[in-house]
């Protein structure tokens, strides 16, 4: 079930919801958010659907555009931007109000009906369109306080990024780089360098021409009868293994 239930009425919000249940989905998941025009099952009943979304997420977000709290359609029975929320009141879910742009103002209990009142004194987040390369981050920065499986997805996320830098950590005045036109698998291997001639540059099935910088190029093995080049500053003894090759193929 998702973690973050969007609300948000057609016409107020449609844009920001779409953009930030992409930005959910991308970063944690497709578990991650519910919106209704892309997460309602084929031939489900609706309205229990979205009622059933609400219960089992964790936070409501309530995407408020400038005039959302004197809607006419927030004081209907029937209006499903209003049924979410009270069921996310009902059931103890975590609602945050998100202001689309700055200049809307926080809804005040005198604005809103009075079963939705209590909505104008939650925290707000705040969203807007030209700020969102901002904005969203702080949004799922925010999100990430409060529900625990994208904290522990941030949590391993920083450990490979922390373990990826450290691979690097022993690497003195060296720039290990994989470039050139290559087909096949280019591995490059850096361990304890400490100085040049400490990167190991791993090829196989490489069937175009690949440049490598400063240090030992150990080259497995190349098959084909096509021209082996290297290319760059090597130091030290390059050596070239051709397998089972007649001397008359290596001498053409």
């Amino acid at each position: 079930m998702p973690h973050v239930f969007i609300n948000y009425r057609s016409g107020d919000g449609e844009q920001a919801s779409a953009h930030l249940d992409d930005a959910l989905r991308q970063r944690f998941g497709d578990d991650a958010s519910f919106r209704d025009g892309r997460s309602i099952r084929l031939g489900r009943d609706f309205r229990e659907e979205l009622r059933e979304s609400v219960r089992s997420c964790e936070v409501l977000l309530v995407l408020a555009g400038p005039g959302w709290a004197a809607h006419p359609e927030l004081r209907r029975e029937n209006d499903w931007v209003r049924e979410e929320i009270l069921e996310a009141l009902r059931n103890d879910v975590l609602i945050v109000p998100v202001l689309l742009g700055r200049g809307t103002p926080r809804p005040s209990k005198a604005d809103l009906p009075p079963e939705l009142a209590s909505v104008a004194d939650r925290q707000c987040l705040t969203y807007e369109a030209h700020r969102a390369e901002y904005d969203v981050p702080a949004i799922i920065q925010a999100l990430t306080k409060v529900i625990p499986a994208f904290a522990k997805a941030e949590e391993e996320r920083s450990s490979q990024v922390e373990s990826a830098s450290n691979q690097m950590r022993d690497v003195r005045t060296q720039t290990a780089v994989q470039t050139g036109i290559h087909h096949g698998d280019v591995n490059s291997t850096v361990n304890g360098s400490t100085g040049p001639g400490s990167t190991t540059t791993h090829f196989h099935a490489a069937t175009g021409p690949v440049n490598t910088g400063p240090g030992s190029q150990h080259a497995p093995q190349f098959s084909g009868d096509g021209p082996v080049n290297y290319t760059a500053d090597n130091h030290g003894t390059v050596h070239n293994s051709f397998g089972n090759r007649t001397a008359d193929q290596e001498k053409k």
